[in-house]
């Protein structure tokens, strides 16, 4: 049997609806705001349809009853007012949204009240960073000077290597390498010269003359090597003076340096002034040198360190042996057909220019000849004498090579163009070095004027004079 639901009065129930309706009211006054109900800051004017119009312009408070008003707002603690302290009601903030708190509590945490803090805080950062620095760079520096310590070492080492290898594997060059410590020098030394033939078969007047003096100067392996070739009517006698006068204008200077050991520019001026006094010299001597004159080439060896002076066609070359045989020029062959050499004969009003044959083509080397004559007919550009090619720019100031020996500079050959015509430089270090090998210097000496003379023989109908020196090192 189903139990009948309680029965409520009618008084009751009114009673009850009544009640809550009034809290229901009650509660919407709390929540309105009175700036809303009330007209000090909006004024209401009605348009013709009775319609309430909002003036949204704020106005000031002008009376002490708004102030009271605004004061009871503040307390009321509404929207009204947007100041930091609307976040501190739990109320208003539940209807923050997150982004919106946020950045508020940010204002807030930047107000003055809590700057000191916070500058305390970036000071003391500020000085951690510092140390943090200053430690880091501290590191490095020590890192940097380690490195450096190392390139320094390394620097050092290929140094000594680089010297190594220059003291024992030099380049090919007639330069001067940085060595100071070797003690090379000429131990043996030997010299052969033998006159030509003319084209009747009768021995000439041999042209050529040589020079070989050991302790050159003050040492004992200080050398002097000279050779001239003579040429024309009176190069014999040409050749013999200039074998006699050079070398002892040459010493004599030498031994009036102030500067014996330091001597690169002062040997230079030596050979200079030392060939045109001797020149000079030879033009006042008697020999009548219009047509005549010689070519010289010197080397002076002060122990390790040559000088080579040269002019004309006479040569000096160097044995050189590191893993194979090569070739070191001291000298340089002053031809005609030189640009230079003829830049400056064609300037002094000369002329360069072959033996021609009936159809006008050249025969044989290029000479030295004046404007307007066929004469003299020179074969070189530099020379002792020759007066008459002289006019047209033929001097005698000698061009000069300075060399350092190496370990690997196994001998050296001064000689003239008896050697040079028909020998290239490669066949006579291949020959000297067999003999080299074995310490026979007049060995080698013989072989090199025979093979000479044999050349002549099979090219030419004649026979030009042969002059060698041989030097060998150690």
């Amino acid at each position: 049997m189903k139990q009948k639901a309680p029965q409520i009065s009618p008084n009751k129930l009114y009673a009850t609806l009544l009640k809550k309706k009034n809290e229901s009211d009650q509660q919407q006054k709390i929540v309105k705001s009175p700036v809303i109900q009330g007209n000090v800051y909006i004024n209401s004017l009605r348009n013709n349809q009775g319609q309430l119009k909002v003036d949204a312009k704020k106005q000031r408070p002008t009376s002490g009853k708004d102030l009271k008003d605004i004061s009871t707002v503040l307390l009321k603690k509404t929207h009204a007012r947007q100041n930091s302290k609307i976040i501190e009601t739990k109320e208003n903030s539940q209807n923050l949204t997150q982004s919106a708190l946020q950045l508020l509590q940010k204002i807030k945490a930047e107000r003055p009240d809590n700057k000191i803090g916070q500058i305390q805080t970036s000071k003391e950062i500020l000085q951690y960073h510092q140390q943090l620095i200053q430690k880091q760079y501290q590191k490095l520096l020590d890192l940097s000077k380690q490195t450096e310590h190392n390139q320094l070492q390394q620097q050092q080492q290929q140094q000594q290597q680089q010297q190594k290898q220059k003291l024992f594997k030099g380049p090919r060059s007639i330069s001067n390498p940085d060595i100071s410590t070797l003690q090379l020098c000429i131990t043996k030394a030997h010299a052969k010269s033998i006159p030509g033939m003319l084209y009747t078969g009768q021995t000439k007047i041999n042209q050529d003359s040589y020079k070989l003096i050991q302790k050159f100067g003050t040492k004992e392996n200080d050398w002097y090597l000279q050779v001239s070739d003579g040429h024309g009517t009176n190069g014999h006698q040409v050749a013999q003076f200039v074998q006699e006068i050079l070398p002892a204008y040459i010493e004599q200077e030498v031994m009036e340096a102030p500067y014996y050991y330091d001597r690169d520019k002062t040997i230079n001026n030596i050979f200079k002034q030392s060939f045109l006094k001797t020149n000079e010299d030879l033009l006042n001597s008697g020999i009548d040198v219009t047509y005549s004159g010689a070519t010289t080439v010197v080397v002076i060896a002060f122990e390790n360190i040559l000088y080579c002076a040269n002019i004309g066609d006479s040569r000096a070359i160097i044995g050189r042996y590191d893993t194979k045989l090569q070739v070191v020029e001291l000298s340089k062959d002053h031809k005609p057909d030189c640009f230079l050499e003829q830049a400056r004969i064609i300037q002094r009003g000369g002329r360069v220019q072959a033996y021609s044959d009936e159809d006008g083509n050249p025969i044989g080397p290029a000479r030295v000849w004046k404007l307007d004559e066929d004469v003299p007919g020179l074969a070189m550009s530099r020379s002792f004498g020759d007066y008459a090619a002289s006019q047209v720019g033929v001097i005698c100031e000698p061009e000069i090579i300075k060399h350092q020996l190496l370990p690997s500079d196994k001998f050296l050959v001064v000689a003239s163009d008896g050697i040079w015509e028909f020998l290239s430089n490669e066949w006579v270090i291949e020959t000297v070095n067999e003999y080299y090998k074995k310490g026979d210097a007049i060995g080698a000496c013989n072989k090199l004027t025979q093979a000479a003379k044999e050349a002549w023989q099979r090219e030419d109908e004649v026979i030009d004079d042969i002059t060698v020196i041989l030097a060998f090192f150690k």
